[in-house]
């Protein structure tokens, strides 16, 4: 029988830390899963240009780097796993990169739907934990992957994460998740049933995901949701996709009066170190 195949990403610099850890210490209670391994930072990915050529009909990313073999690998792949560490309350800033080609994945949705992705969040410090978990759900479920579950793993060290009492068991969820025997959004009634965020406003006296808009009223410690909002959903995923394919055309339609708002504007003094190096050469 052919193996499942496990894919593992990890977002971090660090050969053999914590994340790569994680990684492997999840494989390994899948004994019956293949895992192949991508070490995210070694990848070139562009910025996003925000030119929407991809959205378009036959058309494809006009970016010359890794990004569409990455996606290609995660399409491959029976189940993900991302492990990435926190940078200054965040995620590292690999993963917002790649989230922000979110557009170019959409021609691969129908492959990459329902694909059971875990998430792994490395960091030295509950305290500093800031936005990290809720914006690696976010930017994962981007790319149009299921999150079946996040676990976060603590350690400041390369491998200290696993001389945690809970490592074992942590992983062990992951894998679980992944196997799919369990997929659940952590902490129920304090996180967003739908995206897993923890981050919500206030608006008319009520809890807003500040994700997707999902509301809540608090009953006690905990938060009853009641209110999904249509837009964040597969249809309104949809119709947002639909909307910015027409915006691309509607720019065609109106490039000649914003050509014109753009010529007040050109120009410059722009700085660079490139030319300052130059004058350093003269």
């Amino acid at each position: 029988m052919t193996p499942q195949r496990l894919l593992g990403l990890t977002a971090s610099h660090r050969k053999t830390g914590n994340s790569e850890i994680v990684l492997k210490a999840v494989a390994e209670k899948l004994p019956s899963w293949e895992l192949s391994l991508v070490r995210l930072p070694d990848l070139k990915i562009l910025p996003c240009k925000g030119c929407y050529a991809c959205l378009m009909p036959g058309a494809r990313c006009n970016l010359a780097d890794d990004m569409e073999w990455l996606l290609e690998q995660i399409i491959g792949a029976d189940g993900l796993i991302f492990a990435v560490p926190n940078y200054v309350m965040g995620p590292v800033g690999i993963m917002k990169m790649i989230a922000d080609r979110a557009l170019q994945a959409v021609a691969h949705y129908d492959r990459m739907r329902g694909k059971r992705t875990a998430l792994a969040l490395t960091l030295g410090r509950e305290d500093y934990r800031g936005y990290a978990d809720t914006a690696l759900i976010s930017q994962a479920a981007a790319l149009g992957l299921f999150i079946s579950r996040t676990e976060l793993f603590y350690g400041t060290h390369p491998a200290e994460a696993a001389l945690d009492e809970r490592f074992s068991e942590k992983t062990a969820s992951l894998a679980l998740a992944l196997s799919g025997e369990k997929a659940e959004i952590p902490n129920p009634g304090k996180r967003c049933p739908r995206c897993g965020s923890d981050l919500f406003r206030l608006r008319d006296g009520e809890f807003e995901c500040a994700l997707c808009k999902a509301r809540a009223t608090q009953e006690g410690s905990l938060l009853r949701f009641h209110y999904f909002h249509p837009e964040f959903g597969d249809e309104g995923r949809e119709a947002h996709m639909k909307w910015l394919v027409g915006k691309k055309i509607e720019f065609r339609e109106m490039k000649e009066r914003l050509s014109e708002i753009q010529s007040r504007y050109r120009g410059g003094r722009w700085l660079s170190p490139r030319q300052e190096q130059a004058g350093d050469n003269e």
